[in-house]
């Protein structure tokens, strides 16, 4: 009889790990994949707003009230805490942040795996949408891009709220509720977007829980409750619209755009979107997978098109399309399509099914493989702006020593050369929109956020003074000129900072006013600013 007991006990140990066989291959392969593909990434500089944000970073570690503050109106402060628990563990590296943003992507990757899996997909087909979702350049942007990440961190929020969701029939113990407080707290904490997580619970509660008609409009009543608090608190602190939201009719064709980019319609542009028989197209065939998702509750469908859609609606009016916009519908449209595909096959005769999965899986590997080589498209543009932010970090290096503390430095662009653009008009990936930060050194990098970078100073901060000219009207203070491929010091300064850059700006010359000096007891009240979209000049090129 022990012997029985012994043999039982073996023989469920045994059944237990090959049960987790698929776990463990489908997990491996999306995260070995990922981070084959997006390596380069590694090596490459921080690139135009990182700078700033890590700005907002360091100053979180002398004032930790920062750890919940905005960035021009920005308010994204779980980007703020990585970056600053990624500097506290190397400093001024950025290939610690870009290992960070990788991460983050991988991580994202993995739990859309499971949500995939939770909500009835097979493992075959919850490891394709990680993997197609991984390494699309619909998706790419944040794994690329440190600034970007908080697109992932959204993401990551929603699908961990997913996973805490009870099953069917199932009750909310103590620890679901704190899963779900703290997931929640986290996508509030990540991109403004967050505030279509009523939506998203809605379609949690259809189709995770299949709670009762009830139940469900209370669950989402609440969080519906939630989003309009943050919405009033947020128009009471930043009152006025940004400038980029368009109203013209143009911009309603956006939706129609991206659907048909995803079906390899047509290509993503960042701007200016065309409309024609391929977005009626898209539209029509969108339009005919939801229903018969909702139709059929097919569980994985319709949570597709809940991020598929929701997410797309509060940047609806935003003119442009960049790849981080399309971050997590691309995770939607992907959802979608596997639980129709799903679905469908299920429907066919035995003998037909087994042809069916195998163009699906044809299909699947044909749009794997076009993503591979479009992301790495994407990753040699971003290594060649990373070039360029490369030679201008040098630059500022070879003046950096002389770089004053406590006098106000006029920085004056002396050049008007603008090569981010120049390289995006020769994109190897998708079509790219570059910012242009006109005031400041080729149109790349905040001149405050560049010198705090590169002086590599601890015990100091190098902040920009928006309101130089009349604060420092009447003081002396040093001059710095960039002239194409270099910066230089101007000897003897000048004995009237604010008045020199008045007089530079009606000369046409673009400036700046910065300031480096100790860290201070308390936390400033402006200096921290980032330019794009609101300030920037886009290209339409």
């Amino acid at each position: 009889m022990q012997g029985a007991g012994v043999s039982s006990s073996a023989a469920s140990w045994e059944n237990a790990h090959v049960r987790r066989l698929p776990v463990v291959l489908a997990g491996v392969a999306v995260l070995a994949g990922t981070l084959w593909l997006y390596a380069p990434a590694l090596r490459f500089e921080l690139i135009g707003d990182d700078y700033q944000w890590m700005q907002l970073a360091r100053a979180a570690l002398h004032w930790p009230a920062l750890l919940l503050a905005d960035l021009d109106t920005f308010w994204r402060p779980s980007s703020t805490w990585t970056l600053t628990a990624t500097h506290l563990a190397a400093p001024f590296s950025p290939a610690a942040h870009h290992a960070v943003s990788l991460a983050l992507h991988v991580g994202a990757a993995l739990l859309l795996l499971a949500v995939a899996r939770k909500a009835g997909l097979g493992w075959t087909s919850a490891t394709a949408v990680a993997g197609l979702w991984a390494c699309s350049p619909f998706a790419s942007e944040p794994a690329i891009f440190v600034a970007s990440r908080h697109e992932t961190l959204l993401l990551a929020a929603w699908l961990a709220l997913a996973l805490v969701w009870p099953r069917t029939g199932g009750a909310w113990s103590p620890g679901r509720i704190a899963g779900a407080a703290a997931a929640t707290a986290l996508a509030m904490c990540s991109k403004e977007t967050w505030v279509v997580t009523p939506g998203i619970v809605f379609a949690y509660e259809i189709v995770i829980r299949k709670g009762s008609r009830r139940t469900t409009v209370r669950i989402a009543g609440l969080f519906a409750g939630l989003a309009a608090v943050y919405t009033l608190v947020r128009f009471l602190i930043f009152p006025t619209l940004r400038s980029y939201f368009d109203l013209s009719p143009g911009v309603f064709a956006k939706l129609p755009h991206e659907l048909a980019a995803f079906l390899y319609l047509e290509g993503l542009m960042p701007i200016r979107f065309p409309f024609g028989w391929r977005n009626l197209l898209a539209l029509f065939v969108i339009g005919a997978a939801a229903a018969f998702a909702i139709r059929r509750r097919q569980p994985a469908a319709i949570l597709g098109l809940a991020f598929l859609l929701l997410p797309t609606i509060p940047t609806l009016l935003v003119p442009y399309l960049p790849t981080r916009y399309t971050t997590i519908p691309y995770c939607g449209f992907l959802l979608l399509v596997a639980g129709c595909l799903a679905e469908l096959v299920r429907a066919l005769p035995a003998p037909t099914r087994r042809w069916a999965n195998g163009a699906c899986i044809t299909v699947g590997a044909l749009v794997l493989t076009a993503g591979v080589f479009m992301v790495r498209g994407e990753l040699a543009d971003a290594e060649g702006v990373s070039r360029l932010h490369a030679s201008l970090l040098s630059e500022a290096r070879e003046v950096a020593t002389a770089f004053p503390v406590g006098v106000p430095v006029l920085v004056i662009r002396a050049e008007n050369d603008n090569p981010a653009e120049t390289l995006a008009l020769g994109a190897r990936g998708l079509p790219k929109l570059p910012y242009i930060r006109r005031p400041d050194p080729y149109g790349m990098v905040d001149a405050a956020g560049l010198f705090d970078w590169v002086l590599r100073r601890e015990d100091l901060e190098v902040v920009r003074i928006d309101d130089g000219e009349r604060r420092f009207a009447g003081r002396p203070g040093a001059v710095l000129v960039h002239r194409s491929g270099r910066f230089e010091w101007l000897p003897g300064g000048t004995s009237d900072v604010g008045a020199r850059a008045k007089g530079a700006g009606l000369a046409g010359y673009q400036v700046r006013i910065v300031l480096a000096e100790p860290w201070r007891a308390r936390p400033r009240t402006g200096g921290l600013r980032t330019e794009p979209p609101g300030g920037a000049v886009q290209s339409e090129s």
